[in-house]
């Protein structure tokens, strides 16, 4: 039987050595493709995260790849081939080395899975080991938390009961007091308010008093007025005739009937305009004209 060229120049150690090879160059490459039966690929930054155990998987899967590939091609040839009885020999023997290995690949993941799954349970019991005993000392200060809390809360209610109880007292004292300032202060003024209005009801009748007064006093100096005006209209009556008789009789103190100076025109009506308020002018001159006596200005 004559073996493929390609396996022909290329011992076992040779042919490893180039699955190794191509194993690291799919693992290193941008992205690790695995056989058709997982399917699926894992790009290059997430492999650099797996551990050295799962690597190593993966390399050995690849070399399993390999290794089945070079054993359908040596199939392949072998068939091809007259002499084919040594190279199906060399091949069963190739595939019971692949089983063997495979079995033992396949345990030593099994052991490793069974270490993960101790370790993982290990840890979850140290993890809730821990948790338990943390978990007794925090509930036993969460309750003594809650006891204080309670305490301090019916404490404060207790002092704010009394600050509200000795605030109300203290108010309605206050209270009390304004209460009894405010009632003494009405009587006073009560009082007060009585005198006034005696005192207004006084001053009204005063007041009414001194109007009746007035107006009869007003009516008095009407008639004065009346009076001394006539008693004025007798004396031109008289004066007028004796100038009749004798033109040289003059008197100074009764008003002329034509004023032959300026002087004593405005001598005469200045007397006229004070002759209202000064009684001594109306006692010492006698003037044509009405004159109203006028009132002082705390009567008026």
């Amino acid at each position: 039987m004559i073996l493929p060229s390609s396996y022909q120049l290329s011992s076992p150690s040779q042919r490893r050595s180039e699955q190794g090879t191509t194993s690291k160059i799919f693992i290193s490459s941008l992205q690790i493709v695995l056989p058709e039966t997982y399917g699926m690929s894992i790009l290059l930054e997430q492999a650099r995260d797996i551990r050295s155990d799962i690597e190593e998987l993966l390399t050995r899967e690849v070399d399993r790849y390999f290794n089945k590939k070079n054993r359908q091609k040596i199939k392949i040839e072998a068939n091809t081939t007259s002499d084919g009885t040594s190279t199906f020999s060399r091949l069963d023997g190739f595939e019971k080395q692949l089983e063997e290995r495979e079995l033992h690949v396949q345990q030593w993941e099994n052991n490793i899975k069974k270490s993960i799954e101790a370790q993982v349970a290990e840890e979850r019991k140290h993890i809730k080991d821990e948790y338990e005993a943390l978990k007794i000392p925090l509930e036993h200060e969460y309750n003594n938390c809650m006891v204080d809390m309670k305490q301090q809360i019916y404490l404060f209610k207790y002092q704010l009961e009394e600050q509200q109880k000795s605030g109300s007292a203290d108010l309605e004292r206050q209270y009390k007091s304004h209460i009894s300032t405010l009632d003494k202060a009405n009587v006073v003024k009560d009082k007060e308010i009585g005198r006034l209005s005696a005192s207004l009801f006084r001053s009204k009748n005063e007041i009414k008093d001194l109007k009746y007064v007035l107006s009869s006093v007003k009516k008095t100096i009407k008639t004065l007025n009346d009076i001394i005006y006539s008693k004025d209209q007798t004396i031109f009556a008289y004066y007028d005739g004796i100038r009749s008789i004798n033109s040289d009789c003059i008197d100074n103190t009764i008003e002329p009937t034509i004023f032959y100076e300026k002087e004593a025109k405005v001598l005469w009506t200045r007397w006229y305009d004070d002759a209202p308020d000064k009684p001594d002018i109306r006692k010492k001159y006698i003037f044509r004209f009405y004159i109203h006596t006028k009132l002082p200005n705390t009567l008026c």
